[in-house]
């Protein structure tokens, strides 16, 4: 029995072992079996135990025409091996979309991403010191908002995809040292949210659009009772309301000729109506193509008889649409539906 125990754990031992010769204590996380140009090659990660070269995506949102800024990173540069002499390693940020593909290519879905404009982001330091003997650089770098950071995040009112790659340039102090091949660009990913939208508790600014300016259409109709008309018929009481199996309703407002700068939407006889969590309000320029303008919850719609939603900054546009988002079964419907526009 303590024969046959013995054996075990020295098979144990053994495939632990041998599960664990390819990476280095010196250089935690780096897989040493990967095909090299040199006996020791330069990378960044994330962290001493995370091989990762990204990170989840940093949100920021756009609202209005203010726009918040990414939390600074803070990384280090390694070596998968420690050199006989002092080793300095040149960093810089990339701004060809070249860069970023073999970031994009390991995406299920890319929702658009495009690497960060020059200003757009900036390096606290661009060269840091490996010491003789060690496998972290002695400083971090640290990436933080650029220059032009706020004018690039505003020049667009939409929902944006940024990904800022930071190189390991170049390598210099040892012959023996190189740059990885594929851990020597690391990648920070940046989602800027766009929120043009927010409930006012006042009276709609602007003027309202008369129903014969404007073309309503809607994704379905519970009934002929309960069609698009009720939408401007001037009585909150009848409404409209989408058909229990439509998982997307909706409801468009087209002017029927040129574009206004749409200053807000009213909403009468919602409450009780809104069984989606949010609704998404988009606005189109030539009626084909639509924009997002943010997204609020729908449970103060439902709660209430008459809402305003307006828009922060008044947008020049041809038709808005209001969409319902993670519809549950149950009504969806709105009494009265008026645009608002500046005279």
């Amino acid at each position: 029995m303590q024969k046959t125990l013995s054996i075990a754990c020295a098979a144990l031992f053994l495939g632990l072992t041998s599960c664990s010769k390819s990476f280095d204590l010196d250089a935690p996380l780096f897989d040493k079996t990967e095909t090299q140009t040199a006996a020791s090659v330069a990378y960044i990660k994330t962290g001493d135990f995370d091989l990762a070269k990204s990170i989840s995506p940093l949100t920021v949102t756009l609202e209005g025409t203010t726009i918040s800024e990414f939390t600074a990173q803070e990384r280090y540069v390694y070596l998968s091996k420690p050199a006989d002499q002092d080793v300095t390693v040149t960093v810089a940020l990339a701004t060809t979309e070249a860069s970023i593909a073999s970031f994009t290519k390991t995406l299920t879905t890319n929702p658009g991403y495009k690497v960060a404009p020059e200003g757009y982001a900036k390096l606290s330091t661009t060269t840091v010191t490996i010491p003789k003997g060690q496998t972290k650089s002695s400083s971090a770098i640290t990436i933080s908002v650029g220059d032009k950071y706020a004018e690039i995040s505003t020049a667009n009112a939409a929902t944006e995809y940024y990904v800022i790659p930071v190189q390991v340039s170049a390598v210099s102090g040892s012959s023996t040292v190189g740059v990885s091949q594929d851990y020597g660009t690391y990648f920070i990913p940046v989602k800027k949210s766009f929120q043009n939208i927010g409930y006012y508790t006042r009276g709609p600014q602007g003027t309202a659009l008369a129903s014969t300016d404007v073309t309503y259409e809607v994704s379905t109709a519970y009934s002929s009772s309960y069609g698009k008309g009720n939408l401007y018929d001037g009585d909150a009481s009848s409404a409209w309301y989408a058909q229990f199996a439509d998982s997307s309703p909706w409801v468009s407002g087209i002017l029927t000729s040129g574009t206004k700068k749409f200053t807000a939407i009213h909403f009468q006889g919602t409450n009780g109506s809104m069984n989606a969590e949010q609704i998404e309000i988009f606005t189109t320029q030539d009626g084909t193509t639509w924009t997002s303008q943010g997204v609020l919850s729908a449970s103060y719609l439902n709660q209430e008889s008459s809402a305003t939603v307006r828009f922060l900054n008044p947008i020049e546009a041809k038709g808005v649409k209001i969409l319902g988002i993670n519809y549950s079964f149950g009504y969806f419907g709105i009494g009265e539906l008026t645009f608002y526009a500046e005279n």
